[in-house]
C-alpha cells in the first residue's frame, strides 16, 4: 500500500514558509503573485484553520506546530523567505503588569538567542531558552521566539540563510520587533520595523500592524529597508473624506493611486459590502469607546470598519438615520442581520468566495492579516517596487477550484460569543512552544 507524500515547498524564487499561518491572508497574496515566482507553505495548528486552508488550495504542512519543525525539515527546506505572526497574547495588553513581565522576559530571552557563530552554541542556547518558556504560567509568550530560532537555525543548521524576513503582529509587539531588528542586523541583515495602518492600503478596515522586514544582506546592515507607502487616505474620525476619482461603474472595488503621490479616499464598508448592503447603515461596535464599555464606538457605512476581532459577529448593524438635529437614530426594532462571515472577510478584504469552515470562522477572520495588506508588503519585501494594479482585480475575482458551500448556510449561523470549548484531552496535548491559542488579540 502507496501513501501520499506529505506537502512541501516546491523550489521557487521566492519560496515562503509562513509560520502560524492561519486562514491565509498572506498566503492568498502569495497565490495572487504566483507568476513573479512565489510560492509559500503555511504552518498552522488549528484543525479548523486548516480546513480553511485546504478548502482554499493553500498547500499546508502536514506538522501542525511550528516548534516541531524547522528549516532543514523536508517539507520547507527550499524556502528562501520567512514569514509569521506569531500569536502573542501574553504581553499584548496595554498596561497589564503581566503583560510588561512577559515582555521583559521575551526581550532578554531573545538576547540571549543572539550572535552564536555554530550551531552547538545555539542549540545550547535554545534549550535553555525553551526550557524557561516552557516552565512559564503562560507558554504563549515563547511563541514570538519561534520566528527567531528558524532564522537562526537556517543560517548556522542550514548553512542558508533566509534571503527575506517578514513578520506581523499586533501594535504592542513593536517593541519586540525593534529588538529583533538590532539582533538580525548583527546577523547579517538589513531590518527595519515599522507600524502599518490598514486603510493606507485600501482595506475597508481601520487595524494597526507592527510589521518587520528584514532582507540578508552582510555588507550592509545599516541601509534603508523599503516599505509600502500609503496609497489611501488615512482615516480619522470627524475627517471629511476625499471625493472619488470614480463611480466604480468599471466593477472595481479598490481604487487605483493618483499620480503624483495623492492618495485615495479610504475605502468604506459601503463599498466593501455593496453587493449585500445597498442601504447606508450604522455599525455600533461590540467594544466600548474612550475605555467606557457603554459607550459603544459607531462607525456609519461611508467610513472604514472598525478593527475586525474574532467577536465581529457581535457588532450590531442599523439604518442610517438621523434626527431633526443631525443626530443618530438607534433604535433596537429596526436592527438590521449582522454580519455574515463573507461580509466579515470582505471588510479584511478576503475575496467574497473565500472558503470559510468550521464553527469558529470569526476567530479565523479575525486572526488573520488582510489579504491585500500582504500584497503590499510582499511585494515590496521582495521585489522592491508597489504592487502591480492587476494583483488586487485578481483578489477580489478569486474564487477556489473547489466549489464553496453556500454563504447563504453560514450567513443564517446565530451571532458568536466564544470559540468552542476544546475537551481537556486535546488541551493536554497542546505542545508548550508551539501551537497558537485561538484568540481576538492576534
Amino acid at each position: 500500500m502507496t501513501h501520499p507524500s506529505a506537502p512541501s515547498l516546491p523550489p521557487a524564487k521566492y519560496g515562503i514558509v509562513d509560520l502560524f499561518a492561519g486562514p491565509g491572508g498572506l498566503d492568498i497574496a502569495a497565490t495572487i503573485m504566483k507568476d513573479e515566482g512565489v510560492e509559500s507553505i503555511g504552518v498552522e495548528w488549528d484543525d479548523a484553520t486548516r480546513a480553511t486552508r485546504a478548502a482554499a488550495g493553500l498547500l499546508t504542512t502536514d506538522v501542525k506546530d511550528v516548534a516541531a519543525l524547522g528549516p532543514c525539515d523536508p517539507s520547507v527546506v527550499e524556502a528562501t523567505v520567512l514569514t509569521g505572526g506569531p500569536p502573542c497574547q501574553s504581553f499584548s495588553v496595554a498596561g497589564s503588569r503581566k503583560g510588561h513581565q512577559a515582555l521583559d522576559d521575551v526581550l532578554r530571552l531573545a538576547t540571549r538567542l543572539a550572535d552564536h557563530e555554530d550551531e552547538a552554541s545555539f542549540d545550547a542556547a535554545w534549550k535553555e531558552v525553551k526550557s524557561e518558556t516552557d516552565a512559564m504560567s503562560d507558554d504563549r509568550t515563547g511563541f514570538v521566539l519561534q520566528p527567531l530560532r528558524w532564522i537562526m537555525e537556517a543560517k548556522l543548521k542550514r548553512g542558508r540563510p533566509y534571503e527575506v524576513v517578514v513578520l506581523e503582529q499586533v501594535q504592542t509587539v513593536m517593541p519586540v520587533w525593534q529588538h529583533f531588528v538590532q539582533i538580525l542586523r548583527r546577523t547579517g541583515y538589513a531590518a527595519e520595523a515599522h507600524m502599518l495602518h490598514t486603510e493606507d492600503f485600501g482595506v475597508p478596515q481601520t487595524r494597526r500592524r507592527a510589521v518587520l522586514v528584514a532582507q540578508f544582506d552582510p555588507e550592509n546592515v545599516e541601509r534603508k529597508v523599503l516599505f509600502p507607502q500609503a496609497t489611501h487616505q488615512r482615516y480619522r474620525k470627524g475627517t471629511e473624506r476625499l471625493p472619488p476619482v470614480h463611480d466604480h461603474r468599471d466593477g472595481s472595488l479598490f481604487r487605483a493611486s493618483r499620480s503624483g503621490g495623492d492618495v485615495e479616499p479610504w475605502v468604506s464598508m459601503g463599498d466593501a459590502l455593496s453587493a449585500t448592503r445597498a442601504k447606508e447603515f450604522v455599525m455600533v461596535s461590540n467594544y466600548g469607546s474612550g475605555g467606557d464599555p457603554k459607550n459603544r464606538g459607531r462607525r456609519e457605512s461611508e467610513e472604514p470598519a472598525p478593527t475586525i476581532t474574532g467577536k465581529v459577529r457581535r457588532n450590531r448593524l442599523y439604518p442610517l438615520k438621523r434626527d431633526r438635529a443631525g443626530e443618530l437614530v438607534i433604535k433596537k426594532e429596526d436592527e438590521l442581520p449582522r454580519l455574515s462571515f463573507e461580509e466579515a472577510g470582505l471588510l479584511q478584504s478576503f475575496p467574497a468566495e473565500y472558503p470559510w469552515r468550521s464553527t469558529d470562522v470569526a476567530q479565523q477572520i479575525g486572526n488573520a492579516i488582510p489579504p491585500r495588506l500582504s500584497l503590499h508588503i510582499l511585494s515590496m519585501a521582495l521585489l522592491r517596487k508597489p504592487p502591480q494594479e492587476k494583483w488586487f482585480e485578481l483578489l477580489k475575482e478569486w474564487r477556489p477550484e473547489t466549489p464553496a458551500k453556500p454563504v447563504a448556510a453560514l450567513r443564517s449561523a446565530p451571532p458568536q460569543t466564544s470559540p468552542p470549548p476544546v475537551p481537556s484531552s486535546a488541551a493536554s496535548r497542546r505542545p508548550l512552544t508551539g501551537a497558537p491559542a485561538k484568540s481576538s488579540a492576534k
